[in-house]
């Protein structure tokens, strides 16, 4: 017998949580169990009891929790149970080790794709298209006014933007998990003085190159070291540096950041930067529109951002079930 619809997974007050399994998917609040999609700090409740992720999530968040938390991981396709409900973790090209996630229950599939992006990226497992019954898409850029452009180009615009200041430190504030490390990708080539990571950054990518994953080197920059100032080379720090407190230490210097957000025009003019590189880790309003269709799900739930928008237009041309994923106890 099939699940009612918004039975079976429902938005709760810990995040999402699958009863029949009693599992919570990234959970916002400590719980016994936790499947973590991936290892961004905002999709990580930390004080559960036993995280199950895949494998290379698993290496994330030991180098994140500690070594003492316990982790089940699996290998993408592999299928374990959970109280009788077969689940598996299939690839959603978001970060390293990212996941959807697929319950099967009664004849009936349920698929979670947690962030995703469908863009080519050296750095991670690419997107895996699978066909549910019931999806629950995430839907941050859900806009027709977000859709990337080829970034293929991204590591040229950032060293053309670094050698037309060769007299400045060239900043690029980056996201430390995943955007840092697929920028860096992208610079592999380039023809840039030097290349310093905050030591956030440096543990991360010792992670991936651990795993096989080209990343090149780069040097580390401290926080609290001084004369930092190094003209016509590049420093990818983490956003919560961006303070005139700490910019100080360096004479001359300009800033960008690196982010799907950066494609809105006003917003990159009151952030600040003196640069903007359109880069994003999550599916556009074009990947959006192709992944629900391509999934041939019966119904569809918006999660993250505002699916207002998306919903609406699927149910109008498409005649798709769709609607945003709103808390139900």
């Amino acid at each position: 017998m099939k699940k009612e619809i918004n039975s079976f997974i429902f938005l709760a007050s810990k995040g999402l949580y699958c009863p029949d399994a009693d599992i919570w998917i990234d959970p916002i609040k400590p719980v016994k169990n936790a499947i973590i999609t991936h290892a961004h700090f905002d999709h990580v409740s930390i004080g559960c009891e036993t995280y199950i992720c895949s494998s290379e999530t698993g290496l994330i968040l030991k180098e994140r929790l500690g070594d003492d938390i316990i982790i089940k991981t699996y290998s993408y396709e592999e299928e374990f149970l959970l109280n009788g409900i077969k689940i598996s973790l299939h690839p959603s090209g978001h970060i390293l080790g990212s996941s959807q996630v697929k319950f099967q229950v009664a004849g009936e599939t349920w698929l979670i794709t947690g962030d995703f992006k469908l863009e080519k990226d050296e750095t991670c497992a690419p997107f895996k298209r699978l066909e549910t019954d019931v999806l629950i898409c995430e839907s941050t850029f859900g806009l027709p006014i977000f859709n990337w452009d080829n970034n293929q180009e991204i590591g040229d615009d950032i060293s053309n933007w670094i050698n037309s200041s060769r007299e400045s430190s060239s900043i690029l504030f980056c996201y430390t998990l995943g955007k840092a490390q697929r920028l860096l990708s992208k610079l592999k080539n380039s023809n840039i003085k030097e290349i310093y990571c905050h030591k956030s950054i440096s543990k991360i990518n010792s992670i991936y190159r651990r795993i096989g994953i080209n990343i090149i080197e780069t040097k580390i920059f401290e926080k609290n070291s001084k004369n930092e100032s190094k003209e016509g080379s590049l420093f990818l720090l983490p956003p919560s540096l961006n303070n005139k407190r700490f910019l100080k230490r360096f004479d001359n210097y300009q800033t960008a950041f690196a982010s799907g957000w950066m494609s809105i025009r006003a917003l990159r003019k009151r952030s600040g930067f003196d640069k903007g590189f359109i880069l994003s880790d999550h599916a556009d309003w074009n990947a959006l529109v192709k992944t629900i269709k391509e999934s041939k799900a019966t119904k569809v739930f918006l999660n993250h951002g505002d699916g207002e928008n998306l919903a609406k237009f699927l149910n109008e041309t498409e005649n798709i079930d769709i609607e945003e994923l709103k808390f139900s106890r």
